[in-house]
Protein backbone atom coordinates (compact mmCIF):
# COMPACT_ATOMS: atom_id res chain seq x y z
CA UNK A 1 0.00 0.00 0.00
CA UNK A 2 1.20 3.46 -0.73
CA UNK A 3 2.32 5.45 2.29
CA UNK A 4 0.45 8.14 3.98
CA UNK A 5 -0.13 11.81 2.77
CA UNK A 6 1.89 14.07 4.61
CA UNK A 7 -0.48 16.10 6.78
CA UNK A 8 -0.50 19.81 6.04
CA UNK A 9 1.45 22.01 7.88
CA UNK A 10 -0.42 24.07 10.24
CA UNK A 11 -1.87 27.36 9.79
CA UNK A 12 -0.12 30.37 10.98
CA UNK A 13 -1.85 31.50 14.19
CA UNK A 14 -4.33 34.81 14.05
CA UNK A 15 -2.80 38.18 15.59
CA UNK A 16 -4.19 39.03 18.43
CA UNK A 17 -6.50 42.23 18.35
CA UNK A 18 -3.94 43.68 21.26
CA UNK A 19 -0.75 42.72 19.52
CA UNK A 20 -2.41 44.61 16.39
CA UNK A 21 -3.01 47.83 18.77
CA UNK A 22 0.63 47.66 19.70
CA UNK A 23 1.77 47.16 16.29
CA UNK A 24 -1.25 50.39 15.03
CA UNK A 25 0.89 52.78 17.48
CA UNK A 26 4.42 52.09 16.54
CA UNK A 27 4.22 51.48 13.22
CA UNK A 28 1.62 54.05 12.49
CA UNK A 29 1.37 56.73 15.15
CA UNK A 30 5.27 56.80 15.75
CA UNK A 31 6.31 56.37 12.46
CA UNK A 32 7.79 59.54 10.78
CA UNK A 33 8.22 57.89 7.29
CA UNK A 34 4.44 58.45 6.77
CA UNK A 35 4.92 56.46 3.28
CA UNK A 36 5.73 52.99 6.06
CA UNK A 37 3.07 54.69 7.88
CA UNK A 38 0.14 54.60 5.70
CA UNK A 39 1.66 50.88 4.19
CA UNK A 40 0.93 50.13 7.76
CA UNK A 41 -2.59 51.60 8.31
CA UNK A 42 -3.97 49.52 5.10
CA UNK A 43 -3.13 46.14 7.31
CA UNK A 44 -4.56 47.10 10.33
CA UNK A 45 -7.19 49.74 9.64
CA UNK A 46 -10.43 49.12 7.89
CA UNK A 47 -11.81 50.94 4.77
CA UNK A 48 -14.60 50.99 6.56
CA UNK A 49 -13.34 52.84 9.72
CA UNK A 50 -15.39 55.67 11.60
CA UNK A 51 -13.93 58.01 14.27
CA UNK A 52 -16.66 58.40 16.81
CA UNK A 53 -16.01 62.04 17.93
CA UNK A 54 -19.38 63.52 18.99
CA UNK A 55 -17.95 66.81 18.34
CA UNK A 56 -17.34 65.66 14.92
CA UNK A 57 -20.91 64.31 13.85
CA UNK A 58 -19.90 64.07 10.21
CA UNK A 59 -16.77 61.83 9.89
CA UNK A 60 -15.25 60.59 7.18
CA UNK A 61 -14.71 56.98 6.86
CA UNK A 62 -11.88 55.45 5.30
CA UNK A 63 -8.19 54.50 5.85
CA UNK A 64 -7.08 57.97 3.79
CA UNK A 65 -9.40 60.01 6.36
CA UNK A 66 -7.61 57.99 10.04
CA UNK A 67 -4.49 58.72 8.06
CA UNK A 68 -5.33 62.70 7.81
CA UNK A 69 -5.22 62.91 11.61
CA UNK A 70 -2.12 60.92 11.98
CA UNK A 71 -0.48 63.46 9.26
CA UNK A 72 -1.75 66.34 11.19
CA UNK A 73 -0.63 65.20 14.36
CA UNK A 74 3.36 64.74 13.07
CA UNK A 75 3.37 67.77 10.48
CA UNK A 76 2.18 70.08 13.88
CA UNK A 77 4.06 68.16 16.37
CA UNK A 78 7.31 66.15 14.15
CA UNK A 79 8.48 65.04 18.00
CA UNK A 80 4.88 63.32 18.88
CA UNK A 81 5.26 59.84 20.33
CA UNK A 82 2.20 58.05 22.36
CA UNK A 83 3.30 55.26 24.46
CA UNK A 84 0.43 52.14 24.86
CA UNK A 85 0.76 51.61 28.81
CA UNK A 86 -2.01 49.15 28.70
CA UNK A 87 -4.41 47.63 26.39
CA UNK A 88 -7.67 45.38 27.69
CA UNK A 89 -9.44 43.27 25.44
CA UNK A 90 -13.00 42.18 25.33
CA UNK A 91 -14.77 40.32 22.76
CA UNK A 92 -14.57 42.62 19.67
CA UNK A 93 -12.90 45.44 21.40
CA UNK A 94 -9.95 46.78 23.08
CA UNK A 95 -9.56 49.59 25.15
CA UNK A 96 -5.45 51.23 25.11
CA UNK A 97 -4.03 53.26 27.89
CA UNK A 98 -1.83 56.06 26.46
CA UNK A 99 0.73 58.41 27.14
CA UNK A 100 1.43 61.16 25.03
CA UNK A 101 4.99 63.53 24.62
CA UNK A 102 5.58 66.28 22.18
CA UNK A 103 7.04 69.19 21.98
CA UNK A 104 6.93 72.76 20.92
CA UNK A 105 8.91 76.30 20.87
CA UNK A 106 10.95 74.82 23.61
CA UNK A 107 8.01 73.12 25.49
CA UNK A 108 7.79 69.83 26.15
CA UNK A 109 4.21 68.39 26.77
CA UNK A 110 2.99 64.90 28.82
CA UNK A 111 -0.53 64.12 28.73
CA UNK A 112 -2.10 60.62 28.67
CA UNK A 113 -5.47 59.78 26.77
CA UNK A 114 -7.44 56.26 26.07
CA UNK A 115 -8.86 54.39 22.53
CA UNK A 116 -11.19 52.47 22.38
CA UNK A 117 -11.23 50.10 19.41
CA UNK A 118 -13.57 47.98 17.42
CA UNK A 119 -12.61 45.38 15.30
CA UNK A 120 -14.01 43.31 12.29
CA UNK A 121 -12.40 40.70 10.40
CA UNK A 122 -8.41 41.28 11.77
CA UNK A 123 -8.84 44.86 11.18
CA UNK A 124 -9.83 48.59 13.51
CA UNK A 125 -13.37 49.73 12.40
CA UNK A 126 -14.77 51.79 14.94
CA UNK A 127 -12.34 54.19 17.11
CA UNK A 128 -13.18 55.90 20.02
CA UNK A 129 -10.24 58.71 21.35
CA UNK A 130 -10.70 60.92 25.04
CA UNK A 131 -7.70 62.45 25.22
CA UNK A 132 -6.51 65.33 27.81
CA UNK A 133 -5.82 67.82 25.07
CA UNK A 134 -6.54 70.68 27.57
CA UNK A 135 -3.72 69.78 29.68
CA UNK A 136 -1.43 69.32 26.85
CA UNK A 137 -2.20 72.97 25.27
CA UNK A 138 -1.71 73.91 28.58
CA UNK A 139 2.19 72.67 29.06
CA UNK A 140 2.70 73.94 25.33
CA UNK A 141 1.86 77.14 25.87
CA UNK A 142 -1.14 77.27 23.94
CA UNK A 143 -3.99 78.42 26.61
CA UNK A 144 -4.13 79.70 30.09
CA UNK A 145 -5.04 77.31 32.39
CA UNK A 146 -8.69 77.66 33.76
CA UNK A 147 -8.72 76.81 36.90
CA UNK A 148 -8.25 80.31 38.94
CA UNK A 149 -10.07 82.17 35.85
CA UNK A 150 -13.19 83.63 35.76
CA UNK A 151 -15.66 84.63 38.06
CA UNK A 152 -16.26 83.37 41.53
CA UNK A 153 -19.42 81.65 41.02
CA UNK A 154 -18.42 79.60 37.55
CA UNK A 155 -15.34 78.37 39.51
CA UNK A 156 -17.20 75.26 41.39
CA UNK A 157 -18.24 74.06 37.67
CA UNK A 158 -14.70 75.03 36.32
CA UNK A 159 -13.29 72.90 39.50
CA UNK A 160 -15.46 69.71 38.89
CA UNK A 161 -14.93 69.70 35.58
CA UNK A 162 -11.76 70.00 35.68
CA UNK A 163 -10.93 68.05 38.41
CA UNK A 164 -9.13 70.02 40.07
CA UNK A 165 -8.85 73.45 42.24
CA UNK A 166 -5.06 73.59 42.39
CA UNK A 167 -2.91 75.22 39.31
CA UNK A 168 -1.97 73.31 36.58
CA UNK A 169 1.38 71.01 37.75
CA UNK A 170 4.84 71.99 36.15
CA UNK A 171 5.57 68.95 35.48
CA UNK A 172 3.10 66.09 34.14
CA UNK A 173 4.23 62.15 35.08
CA UNK A 174 2.70 59.68 32.51
CA UNK A 175 2.50 55.58 32.62
CA UNK A 176 5.38 53.80 34.95
CA UNK A 177 6.55 57.14 36.87
CA UNK A 178 3.01 58.04 37.78
CA UNK A 179 2.27 54.58 39.74
CA UNK A 180 5.53 54.58 41.10
CA UNK A 181 4.80 58.47 41.90
CA UNK A 182 1.33 57.29 43.38
CA UNK A 183 2.29 54.19 45.37
CA UNK A 184 5.62 56.73 47.01
CA UNK A 185 2.54 59.37 48.21
CA UNK A 186 0.07 56.05 48.97
CA UNK A 187 2.95 54.82 51.55
CA UNK A 188 3.20 58.77 53.11
CA UNK A 189 -0.54 58.28 53.67
CA UNK A 190 -0.76 55.39 55.07
CA UNK A 191 2.91 56.40 57.43
CA UNK A 192 0.73 59.16 58.70
CA UNK A 193 -2.28 57.43 59.43
CA UNK A 194 -0.20 54.91 61.74
CA UNK A 195 1.56 57.88 63.34
CA UNK A 196 -1.71 59.67 63.75
CA UNK A 197 -3.07 56.44 65.80
CA UNK A 198 -0.04 56.03 67.22
CA UNK A 199 -0.57 59.43 68.89
CA UNK A 200 -4.24 58.97 69.53
CA UNK A 201 -3.41 55.91 71.77
CA UNK A 202 -0.97 57.92 73.82
CA UNK A 203 -3.52 60.35 74.97
CA UNK A 204 -6.09 57.74 76.12
CA UNK A 205 -5.80 55.66 78.65
CA UNK A 206 -6.55 51.79 77.65
CA UNK A 207 -7.93 50.81 80.46
CA UNK A 208 -10.34 53.34 81.24
CA UNK A 209 -10.55 55.07 77.56
CA UNK A 210 -10.43 58.38 79.08
CA UNK A 211 -7.95 61.47 77.16
CA UNK A 212 -5.27 61.81 79.79
CA UNK A 213 -2.54 64.92 79.93
CA UNK A 214 0.96 63.70 78.49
Amino acid sequence: SSPPAPSSSPLAPTRSNKSIVRRLYREVWNNADLASANASAERYVSDDHVLIDPSNPTPEPGVEAYMQHVRGNREALPDYVIAVDNVIEEGDKCVAQLSFTASLNERTARWTGTCVMEFENGAIVKSWVNTDAMSAMIQLGLMTDLVHTGSLNSRPVTHALMGRDEPHPETVLTGKEWLQYFEEVHESWERRSIDSESARSLRTDKKSGLQVVI
